[in-house]
């Protein structure tokens, strides 16, 4: 019996290894980079380095001028020459937005549609370089990783006929609810430009119906007027820009119930907040012996994310002020002209290890932007916040950071210095946010698969299949009238009319017969 079970278990043990040796080792992965707004690039580069330990080919695609500030040893790259527009973009980032401010609704249709203008012709660039397209097509890739930031990703993994995994947190122009037909109910679900809860007030569910719809319809009016020209030349002529959009198989949201919101969802719509949420590592030596100098009164941490570099010279010496009268030693990333004002306790760096800060047993505080990779760090980590948002999501998220409990929200613009000594010092005394971060922390890090293993697995399973087709709704291929059942209602209204209708003439008939019969009984009497 064992002479003919042994041949017959080795077969199939070796068979299974075989097969997960060619998977595991022969894939490649295409990640489609944004030419600006580097935390989108970290968490990009942080999920195509997971795939790389995993044993895949990560290709990453972007401008020959991009390339010089995110060249990354573990991939290969393929680059264009996109003349100068990611140059220009960056410096549309830089006069825009790299300085603390807060932005006026101007400035929030202005900026995405200076940036809109350079994208297209970045778009027009990457796509008609024709030896490329022939390159990324000879090279058959499993998958194609894009950022919805970035329109001609979908174009070009359509093109392509390559599957198609969307990466990220905020959608400005929300085609991704166009594009998976998701419902987002206004009366409970806050859109992400809103600070608010879940729980509005009359006046904030007004806002939360009208003002996006008015401002996302702009927005996407400008986008797909432009790229819809795109998805023409390149796929056919009854395609747009959404018809591409829709064909993704997976969205990989930068979201956890844990702090964001509940809100409806697809299938293929998986959430993997704190992707970017990395091991900590040992600090730099002198970081260390400064952090370590702080005694029990610990450390507080103050960035204001990858893309803010400095702030106006009144503001800057605000928070210098205030963290001097701190009795904790500061961290604080800024590369702007050394305050006047800045106290012994605090260490200036242009670039801080936040995560590895962030997890250090000293630390008390994180004074941020609320920028959705640092809340996600804050959170794993168990740190209360002070939030003092700017624009993008990050009013958004720091609603969300106060109605959990995680900290408290401060106007930027109009700060004093005693308003934010007060909110720290809030903060760092009241227990009842330490323990709630503690307790979110330990339900955020309560799951089978951490994020980036989970984000790893799915994308592995759309390789593994060519595609997760049947997890898409029907719904984005339904005529709008066939959506909303404006026909079905038209056919019930007629319906209800047509019996109404019938009703009167019946009861009209009777009526009349009952009046003649009426009227020749009195003429016979």
């Amino acid at each position: 019996m064992m002479h003919i079970l042994g041949p017959i278990i080795l077969a199939t043990v070796t068979s299974l290894i075989l097969s997960y040796c060619q998977f595991a080792v022969g894939e490649k992965v295409l990640l489609v980079s944004l030419p600006f707004a580097d935390s989108h690039w970290f968490a990009h580069a942080n999920l195509g380095r997971a795939l790389v330990n995993r044993g895949h080919v990560v290709t990453g695609l972007m401008s020959q001028d991009s390339l010089a500030r995110r060249k990354t040893p573990e991939f290969l790259f393929e680059t264009f020459d996109d003349r100068g527009t990611s140059a220009r973009m960056k410096a549309i980032e830089v006069q825009h937005v790299s300085n603390a401010e807060e932005m006026s609704l101007v400035k929030i249709v202005q900026v995405p549609s200076m940036l809109t203008d350079e994208l297209m012709k970045h778009c027009e660039l990457l796509l008609g370089d024709r030896e490329m397209l022939e390159r990324l097509r000879d090279s058959r890739y499993g998958v194609v990783i894009t950022d919805t930031f970035l329109p001609c990703g979908a174009i070009l993994a359509a093109y392509l006929r390559v599957p198609n995994v969307v990466h990220q947190r905020l959608e400005p122009f929300a085609m991704d609810l166009a594009a998976t037909g998701v419902p987002r109910p206004p009366a409970y679900v806050p859109e992400v430009p809103l600070p608010f809860s879940d729980q509005m007030t009359f006046l904030q569910r007004a806002q939360n119906a009208i003002v996006p719809t008015l401002l996302t319809g702009v927005l996407r009016g400008i986008l797909r007027s432009k790229f819809d020209v795109l998805a023409r030349q390149y796929l056919g002529e009854d395609e747009t820009l959404l018809t591409a959009m829709s064909q993704a198989d997976l969205w990989l949201y930068q979201t956890d119930t844990v702090l964001d919101f509940p809100a409806p969802s697809m299938p293929n719509m998986i959430q993997v907040g704190g992707l970017n949420v990395l091991e900590v590592a040992p600090l730099a030596r002198d970081l260390e012996t400064f952090v370590q100098g702080s005694g029990d009164h610990g450390v507080i941490v103050v960035s204001f994310g990858s893309v803010v570099k400095a702030m106006s010279t009144e503001k800057a010496e605000i928070f210098a002020e205030v963290f001097g009268r701190l009795r904790q030693k500061v961290v604080w990333r800024y590369t702007g002209e050394k305050p006047a004002g800045l106290g012994n306790n605090t260490k200036l760096m242009s670039w801080l290890p936040q995560n590895d800060l962030l997890g250090h047993p000293k630390t008390r505080a994180f004074v941020t932007h609320a920028g959705s990779n640092g809340v996600y760090e804050a959170l794993h980590h168990g740190v209360p916040m002070v939030c003092l948002p700017l624009f993008g999501d990050q009013p958004a998220n720091a609603a969300r950071v106060v109605a959990r409990g995680l900290g408290v929200k401060l106007d930027f613009s109009t700060v004093t210095a005693d308003e934010l000594y007060r909110a720290i010092l809030h903060v760092l005394t009241n227990n009842s946010y330490r323990e709630t971060a503690a307790r979110l922390s330990r339900l955020h890090r309560d799951q089978p698969q951490s994020p980036m293993e989970r984000a790893v697995w799915w994308i592995e399973h759309v390789i593994k299949h060519g595609g997760l087709p049947h997890l898409r709704a029907r719904a984005v291929e339904l005529p709008w009238y066939q959506y909303y059942l404006l026909d079905v209602a038209a056919f019930l209204l007629a319906v209800c009319s047509a019996v109404l209708v019938l009703i009167w003439c019946s009861c009209s008939l009777v009526c009349r017969k009952i009046c003649r019969k009426s009227g020749d009984k009195l003429k016979s009497q």
